[in-house]
């Protein structure tokens, strides 16, 4: 589908963020230092952290040692992913890369002990949502930006890896660069009510003079020839002097009427059930709210990178409103990260 036409909602929360912002450690996620004897490439010195793999924050990336010699151009990238328990998860995102420029490839490992290497036994088996050709359960991306992939059906392990390495075995003169990795389950909440609103803004301040000249000061806009796409927000590609990149903070205000009780929140509170897939637990409580951004699309369908937003809620509360026995109306605020 095209044109953000607004059909059945999709949340891509994370993971990561949903259990470290409850007291698990960072630590717990990392990426392979390198060794070129074990065939791996690591974080270049001066490029950056791991933890600023999954700050929430795409615009500031890391960069990887991979064009340094011969020798790590032929070297993997791996990231490795320890949530401590098995957990049903159904997607990986990377945001702001540069894989199309360093002529990089990626698949994703699910398995009960660590990635290692080439795990060949434990790659998914998985499908490309944007922006990421598949082969072999292998994808490459066709252009620098964002890439989304889901799995053929949830996995529900302990341990995930990202492999990254160079298209034709060699990655290219230019270091790899990425912005943001999200992991965890995307969820459908199913068509809103008809009246849905939809509003672009560019957070004009509008200053006046006393002699009544006025002044703007534009906040949500990005440099569309830009090299790189660091200053601009996910899913919004760099433009060119002839095709200006896109500005303005989208939102999208949607309502639901007459939605089961079990379609929103569990049947039992008490404790965590990562395996119940109602709204309250597979979305609102994964964001804690208003908390952390999550990936959203206004058709769950759609291969349309223009159809995704980098988001957060614009409501700091859930209300459900009861209509009649066991059904109730609802309604959310989303509202684009710039």
């Amino acid at each position: 589908m095209t044109h953000q036409r607004i059909v059945s909602p999709k949340f891509f929360t994370d993971q990561i963020n949903s259990m470290v912002s409850r007291g698990y450690g960072m630590d717990n996620f990392t990426v392979q230092a390198t060794n070129s004897g074990n065939n791996f490439v690591g974080i270049k010195s001066g490029g950056g952290v791991v933890q600023e793999l999954f700050d929430m924050n795409p615009q500031k990336r890391v960069t990887f040692d991979t064009s340094a010699s011969s020798t790590t151009k032929e070297d993997h990238v791996l990231i490795n992913l320890d949530f401590g328990t098995a957990i049903p998860l159904s997607y990986v995102a990377i945001l702001n890369h540069n894989m199309k420029t360093a002529d990089a490839q990626f698949f994703v490992c699910a398995n009960t002990s660590a990635i290692v290497l080439d795990n060949s036994g434990a790659i998914t088996a998985s499908s490309e949502v944007i922006n990421a050709d598949e082969s072999s359960n292998v994808f490459t991306p066709d252009n620098d930006g964002d890439s989304i992939i889901t799995f053929d059906s949830n996995l529900n392990f302990q341990h995930f890896g990202i492999q990254i390495e160079g298209v034709s075995g060699d990655f290219s003169s230019t270091d790899l660069k990425i912005g943001q990795i999200m992991i965890g389950m995307a969820h459908g909440i199913g068509a809103p009510d008809l009246q849905v609103n939809k509003t672009i803004e560019y957070g004009n301040d509008i200053m006046e003079t006393p002699s009544g000249k006025r002044f703007s000061s534009a906040r949500f806009l990005e440099g569309f020839t830009s090299s790189d796409t660091t200053a601009g927000q996910p899913f919004r590609s760099k433009g060119t002097n002839t095709s200006l990149r896109f500005g303005g903070r989208t939102s999208y205000n949607i309502s639901y009427s007459f939605m089961s009780d079990t379609a929103l929140t569990s049947s039992d509170i008490s404790t965590n059930n990562h395996a119940s897939f109602d709204f309250y637990n597979a979305v609102w409580n994964k964001t804690n709210g208003s908390h952390i951004p999550f990936i959203f699309t206004p058709d769950s369908s759609s291969t349309t990178v223009g159809d995704y937003l980098y988001a957060r809620f614009g409501q700091n509360e859930l209300q459900l409103t009861q209509v009649a026995s066991r059904v109730f109306n609802t309604s959310l605020s989303i509202v684009e990260e710039f």
